[in-house]
């Protein structure tokens, strides 16, 4: 106490001295005034060796390296308290001019085992490593939410707002978006609530054409509702960017055409594509904008045989098979229907024994073996009542089939009836054309000199 009483009346005499000298010159006065501070730091450190800071905002840290929490997958989704204020007793020497930035409220997360939130108690460090006690926190305990991180993938869909086909245009509702899976880390209990995600396009716009949109908005959905913002927080992307590709086809309707085959010569096939029944008469079909202007207003969607065209009987089409590239059946019917004419029609066999033969090579014989057939005819009853044998020729014709070798060979007849355009002839016996069978022989030389 003794030393502490000189040192009270030493600065007690040191202050009259200098009060005496600021009543006389100014140079004086600030030398003076100099002087003194540094003898009162100089008492100051002798005096009171150990200060009582605070300092305020000092930053919190979930500490969770080396813990069960982050060998698991934990992570802190949320704290209750950002910054704390930390009370602290130390040297004036170490601490007398500490700051927040120094330190950091440490919480410890050693005992979290699952997810879910704690209070955890708090601790300081100091980056700069001076020496202090820490005599109080406030707070002192943080409230934290820990969950489990995982990643998961999700399909990206489209989502348009504004954008629609212009008018005559229809826009396809087979959008692409590239890419078309993304990839989401976050807190398990948000990464799993999550059913669907869109990439969005924000444009008033009406297509012609088709268009390939930029964006970088990713709308996440919980059910019918967009994830909150506060829940998007706690995620993240491992995509940016998403092109959303956006087919647009002009729309036309197309009537529809067959076309008739292996008919006999004489045979009128326009009429007889009057009285084919179609399952539609015409097809809607979407057509891409770069083909749009060369489309004209028939598709001809295949051929009837007339080998194959007995009464009523129908032939399907595959929508598929007929549609040029380019060409989209817009509503889907998948296949196309045609009935043959069954209303005043007759069959009748009829004997034929007479068979030509044409285009025969010159360096081979022929004999027909076989010695009649019987096809089948059909056509209106009043034709058909006054069809004789006479009426219809048969013929071989040796282009078609012959294989140029001698021996029997089984070749197609095909018929002709010059005096009705309403007849014609089927297949029978699981064949489209009756087959005669012919004895095919080479010619010697001396057989080719006599001709």
């Amino acid at each position: 106490m003794g030393l502490i009483n000189m040192l009270k009346n030493a600065v007690n005499k040191i202050g009259r001295f200098f009060s005496k000298l600021f009543e006389k010159d100014v140079v004086v006065k600030i030398t003076s005034l100099i002087a003194a501070v540094v003898i009162w730091f100089v008492i100051s450190v002798s005096v009171y060796p150990t200060i009582y800071p605070i300092v305020y905002n000092v930053p919190v840290q979930v500490g969770l390296d080396g813990t069960y929490a982050a060998a698991n997958g934990l992570q802190a989704m949320s704290v209750s308290a950002q910054t704390v204020t930390v009370y602290i007793k130390g040297s004036r020497e170490q601490v007398g001019n500490i700051s927040a930035e120094e330190l950091t409220a440490v919480a410890s997360a050693e005992n979290v085992l699952y997810a879910g939130e704690y209070s955890l108690p708090l601790s300081v460090d100091c980056s700069t490593g001076k020496e202090f006690e820490v005599t109080k926190i406030e707070p002192s305990n943080v409230s934290v939410k820990f969950d489990e991180f995982i990643t998961k993938e999700f399909t990206v869909g489209p989502e348009l707002s504004g954008v629609a086909a212009a008018s005559g245009y229809v826009m396809d509702e087979r959008i692409d978006v590239v890419p078309s899976v993304v990839e989401i880390t976050g807190p398990a209990e948000t990464v799993n609530s999550i059913t669907a995600a869109a990439a969005v396009v924000s444009e008033d716009t009406a297509l012609t054409s088709t268009t390939d949109f930029k964006t970088a908005e990713l709308k996440l959905y919980s059910g019918l509702s967009e994830l909150s913002d506060e829940s998007r927080t706690e995620l993240s992307c491992d995509r940016s960017d998403f092109t959303v590709h956006v087919p647009v086809y002009a729309k036309r309707t197309l009537k529809l055409n067959v076309r008739i085959t292996n008919a006999p010569g004489s045979f009128d096939t326009e009429k007889f594509k009057e009285k084919l029944e179609f399952s539609v008469d015409e097809l809607e079909v979407a057509v891409s904008g770069e083909s749009a202007s060369g489309v004209s207003d028939y598709l001809d969607i295949g051929a009837i045989d007339m080998r194959e065209a007995d009464i009523g009987k129908e032939f399907t089409f595959s929508v598929d098979s007929f549609l040029p590239e380019g060409y989209i059946d817009w509503n889907g019917l998948g296949t196309v229907t045609v009935k043959c004419p069954s209303e005043g029609l007759e069959k009748r066999l009829i004997h034929i024994t007479s068979i030509e033969l044409v285009n025969e090579p010159s360096q081979f014989d022929f004999k027909i073996i076989t010695s009649g057939v019987t096809p089948t005819l059909i056509g209106p009853a009043e034709s058909i009542d006054r069809l004789t044998y006479i009426d219809v020729s048969a013929q071989i014709d040796l282009l078609n089939g012959f294989n140029m070798e001698e021996g029997y060979q089984k070749l197609p007849i095909t018929f002709s009836i010059p005096a009705f355009d309403d007849i014609w002839c089927i297949g029978s016996d699981g064949s489209l054309s009756p087959m005669a069978t012919i004895q095919v022989t080479a010619k010697t030389e001396d057989a080719e000199s006599l001709e």
